[in-house]
């Protein structure tokens, strides 16, 4: 899920140049809480670890190949077991023979599928294992993909299954597969994507599949919706938007969201957007979070920006109930911010908590994920951790 597959090792500078319609005061401020270790750690020392998912009792890691570690590229998936107070232990390596990296995870809703991106190497491409055995993934089909797929988002549409990747550069794509049967993957579309670096990530909710398309900004698609009278097999443009640029002027480098249903207002009003910028693993990135209304979906527009000075953000988890934004910060760890009520302008002062997982030199934050009462953090160059907050 991330851009850094062809530019982490000091390519572009990217940020927001905070305009916006003033200052959301936000609730009163509040002391910022650290968050505190409750298992897990300095788990992963061989590779470089990228995305998570978490379901029921196992948590599966991916490895980034970008660069080696200690000569090893990114071709395991990791797989770990929680016991009964959710710290994990490793209990397996998947090894996947001709990739580089593992740049994204997800398990099926029902558990009974584990799907990645794939990416560097003969084998690249989206990948589907059962998991009949949690612990021993059995694979089921893959469909090859010459430059790999950055991401691969499972999403449940008229009773089918699919997933929506984002295939690479040169040639960028929202790529669109029926896995209904897990054995026999399809391809249902494929959307060009303007090749300004391409599609990073997609977030699939209500029939809906907002793409996030790097400089182009995002791209909502009606796939389901009935807004546009749309399906997955023709995807149907609503609306798009860019976010804002920063002050170097590089682009907006807009790379993964969340669309925010809220239960107590029940508005489905804001889409949360992250920016990477340039980075350097285990010390630098920058790159705001960007908030859009989307109340018109056809006329989506930025009302408000997150920054933390001396760090980007990567990916994102939402705790809806309580009205949560925990966000993955690279070097500065991860953060949880009060997103509740009328978002505006610079959003500062609503930081909850924060806390560097690995410490000061040994923290690069790819990911995180709330489950069972525990926000999961997968790291860079400390592995998988549990960590317990706000």
């Amino acid at each position: 899920m991330s851009r850094w597959c062809w530019l982490l090792l000091g390519a572009l500078a990217c940020g927001s140049d905070k305009t916006g319609p003033g200052t959301d005061p936000g609730p009163d401020p509040t002391p910022v809480a650290e968050f505190h270790v409750s298992g897990g750690g300095n788990n992963v020392p061989e590779r470089y670890s990228s995305d998570l998912w978490v379901h029921g009792s196992y948590a599966y890691t991916g490895t980034w190949g970008g660069a080696l570690r200690d000569g090893h590229p990114g071709n395991v998936v990791k797989i770990w077991s929680l016991d009964a107070n959710g710290a994990p232990t490793l209990v397996d390596s998947l090894v996947v023979p001709g990739i580089g990296t593992v740049s994204d995870v997800q398990v099926s809703d029902d558990g009974s599928l584990l799907v990645f991106g794939a990416e560097r190497g003969p084998n690249a491409g989206l990948l589907v294992y059962g998991l009949t055995d949690p612990r021993k993934p059995v694979f089921l089909d893959s469909t090859m993909v010459e430059t790999g797929i950055h991401t691969a988002t499972i999403a449940e549409i008229a009773g089918r299954s699919y997933v929506f990747a984002a295939r690479n550069p040169v040639d960028p794509a929202l790529l669109i597969y029926d896995i209904t049967d897990p054995a026999d993957i399809s391809l249902s579309a494929s959307v060009p994507i303007p090749p300004q670096y391409g599609i990073h990530d997609t977030y699939v909710r209500d029939g809906l599949a907002f793409v996030f398309a790097w400089n182009t900004g995002v791209i909502i698609y009606d796939v389901g919706n009935g807004l546009k009278s749309g399906s997955p097999q023709h995807p149907v443009e609503v609306g798009r938007v860019i976010t804002a640029d920063d002050a170097n002027h590089d682009g907006p480098s807009v790379h993964n969201g969340w669309w925010f249903h809220n239960p107590v207002t029940g508005e489905q009003r804001y889409l949360f957007v992250g920016q990477e910028g340039a980075a350097n693993i285990g010390s630098t990135s920058n790159g705001d979070i960007h908030v859009v209304d989307v109340s018109d979906l056809t006329h989506p527009r930025e009302v408000a920006f997150f920054h933390l000075d001396g760090a980007g953000t990567h990916n994102f988890w939402m705790d809806e109930e309580r009205q949560i934004l925990y966000a993955a910060y690279y070097n500065a760890g991860v953060v949880a911010l009060d997103v509740s009520g009328t978002l505006s302008g610079d959003l500062g002062s609503r930081l909850l908590a924060r806390g560097a997982p690995g410490g000061p030199g040994d923290t690069f934050t790819w990911g995180v994920q709330l489950s069972g009462g525990s926000l999961y953090v997968v790291d860079m160059l400390s592995g998988l951790w549990q960590l317990s907050g706000p």
